[in-house]
């Protein structure tokens, strides 16, 4: 018989692997409004620095406008910290102000975010309903522990970013190819001629034919995983140095994974591979931008996308980057983008048949879950054993 003397060790040791749907609702319901301030300040201080950037770069920045977005990000980015303090002091007086600065949090993104955009107006009346979505929405996902899952696969990911780099190398002949393919002058022309928006349409499309790729194929990993791994490993020498020690010959009965927590296990290692794959992606991106700088001249760009945007004899127009002017082309930008994400999403299926990225990705990801399933085991028969009479 094994027991488990720190309940809360066990929750914090779940919620590091990445598995928040294994605890009980109770417990992903404690302190929900505090735990999703860090993900509202976040969200907004990145929209207020974006929105910051975009109009000092413009052509008439509004500098007092800048000002105000400026002082929004600086509090919203010091928020976290401040409520980090606060969860360090152990009163109820550090509980009460974690709290209230929680709801102030919340209440500068919802309230005077609009109103620091749109003054006070019907626009922003009209924006409000959409920051309080988002709110809601940082709280359902904190609820679901969403932090919890990205903060694992990023942890995991950034460890085995070796692999990359040997896939990386082996991709040799792919980024080859993209080169050729990235002085096509009929892609030039698609390039120029698509809208931001409807670059971005193209861009999901192919993401969610790669995240529908690599659902299918993990999920299938899973399903190995519990039928055959699981019962070829000892669970006292997987959860060894653990909170849940079980000691060697004691049997933990195994159960089958409910609902949330398949979708748990799938969107961990999910997480943990689309990192990769963004990483990638990120990659060949700044490289093209890099090779079409250096290697395509402006007049070459103008005549390949036949640019009807600037006049003719003039350089080819200036980019943004969500919104923000940046002193790139914005035809060089668009094709840079296209032809990354066709980049990533052949290296997405490539690397499911790829030998020597599973033994250096796939593999160590799955020891790691098996670990994280046997926990997942022994936690549910302490937990059976306290309701049973």
């Amino acid at each position: 018989m094994f027991a488990v003397h720190d309940m809360q060790q066990v929750h914090e040791w779940f919620l590091h692997r990445g598995l928040p749907l294994v605890l009980t609702r109770r417990v992903r319901s404690r302190h929900l409004i505090e735990r999703s301030a860090p993900m509202v300040s976040g969200i907004g201080a990145l929209t207020a620095v974006t929105m910051l950037l975009a109009d000092v770069t413009g052509d008439s920045p509004d500098y007092g406008y800048s000002l105000r977005l400026g002082i929004i990000a600086a509090v919203l980015v010091a928020a976290p910290f401040a409520l980090y303090l606060l969860h360090r002091v152990d009163t109820t007086l550090g509980e009460a102000g974690r709290r209230t600065a929680a709801l102030t949090v919340m209440a500068i993104f919802v309230v005077v975010m609009p109103v620091t955009v749109s003054g006070w107006s019907a626009a922003a009346a009209a924006e409000a309903p959409a920051f309080v979505v988002i709110t809601l929405l940082a709280i359902w996902l904190t609820y679901i522990g969403f932090g919890s899952i990205a903060g694992w696969a990023f942890r995991f990911a950034w460890v085995q970013l070796g692999a990359l780099g040997t896939l990386m190398s082996r991709a040799l002949p792919l980024l080859m190819l993209t080169v050729v393919v990235y002085f096509t002058g009929e892609l030039w022309q698609l390039a120029a001629r698509m809208t931001r928006q409807r670059l971005w349409q193209v861009i999901g499309f192919l993401a969610l034919v790669a995240l529908l790729f690599m659902v299918t194929t993990i999920r299938d990993e899973v399903r190995s995983l519990r039928e055959d791994l699981a019962e070829q490993n000892d669970p006292a020498s997987l959860l060894t140095g653990t909170p849940l020690n079980v000691p060697p010959g004691e049997r933990v009965p195994r159960t089958e994974l409910s609902r949330g927590e398949q979708i748990n296990v799938v969107a961990v290692m999910v997480v943990s591979q689309a990192i990769q794959v963004v990483f990638f992606t990120a990659g060949l991106f700044a490289f093209f931008l890099a090779l079409g700088i250096i290697a395509v001249p402006d007049d070459v760009a103008v005549l390949w996308s036949a640019e009807e945007v600037c006049a003719i004899g003039q350089p080819p127009c200036a980019g943004t980057w969500f919104g923000v002017h940046i002193p790139i082309p914005q035809t060089i930008v668009h094709m840079s983008l296209l032809v990354a994400v066709l980049s990533g999403l052949y290296f997405t299926v490539s690397t499911s048949v790829d030998p020597l990225y599973r033994q250096r990705f796939f593999d160590p990801l799955i020891a790691d879950v098996a670990v994280s399933l046997a926990g997942r085991d022994a936690y549910l028969a302490l937990e059976s054993r306290k309701v049973t009479p």
